[in-house]
């Protein structure tokens, strides 16, 4: 993803906050707007998510709104504290941004491959303006279809996982959770141990650690040990 795309995102998501906030607050866009000194239209523009707002506007539309700062710049803690109706409320426009992100991540993965949009087309038995629409999130991709395209591009399924907003860092949660019961009892008990988080923290930064840095490492172990 490059930084112009990052950008259309972050700007989409900014979007989404501004709009909830106002919502909860009680405010029309008309008010923003004047609040702001600006057209309704370039207000609306900036709940789109195709306008840049300012930082000063920022702080005054939290202030309007009687919320903090920080619910406004980070987003995805601002969705997370929604209610259960909030959440609810705020899916259809995660969706669409989800549908663009795994656009953006199929198209950067055709590329790798060195595949062209034509070539994909046809293993799909579909016309490129599809693929396409799908590169940009125009057209939801099918889960099938994405499979298929795993296989013939050489990527996996999760590298498409929404492991950054609300609801998808809860179903990583519950994934983690059940890869976690299926481990032996001895496992289990061995991890939930405070005694042994030293242990733990130590294997997960040695599994960090590039292979040949791990192989010094054994030879100083063997050279102290002999």
């Amino acid at each position: 993803m490059d930084e112009q795309e990052r950008l259309v995102i972050r700007r989409k998501i900014l979007g989404i906050a501004l709009r909830q906030a106002r919502e909860r607050a009680g405010k029309t866009i008309k008010d923003c707007a004047a609040l702001l000194g600006i057209p309704p239209a370039r207000y609306r523009a900036y709940e789109a998510g195709r306008g840049d707002l300012t930082l000063p506007e920022l702080e005054a539309l939290a202030w309007f709104f009687q919320c903090p700062l920080s619910a406004l710049l980070e987003p995805d803690r601002h969705v997370a504290s929604l209610s259960e109706d909030g959440m609810a409320e705020a899916i259809p426009e995660l969706l669409t941004l989800r549908h663009r992100i795994i656009g953006l991540i199929l198209r950067q993965a055709r590329e790798r491959a060195g595949k062209s949009l034509r070539e994909v087309a046809t293993f799909l038995g579909c016309t490129p303006r599809r693929i396409r629409a799908y590169e940009s999130g125009e057209r939801p991709i099918p889960l099938v279809e994405l499979e298929r395209l795993c296989l013939y591009l050489g990527v996996s399924l999760s590298d498409f996982y929404d492991t950054d907003s609300p609801i998808g860092q809860l179903v990583l949660l519950l994934d983690q959770v059940e890869r976690f019961r299926t481990l032996s009892p001895e496992v289990r008990s061995f991890v939930t141990s405070p005694v042994n988080l030293p242990y733990l923290r130590l294997a997960m930064r040695l599994a960090e650690l590039p292979a040949d840095r791990l192989r010094h490492i054994a030879e100083d172990l063997l050279e102290i040990t002999l």
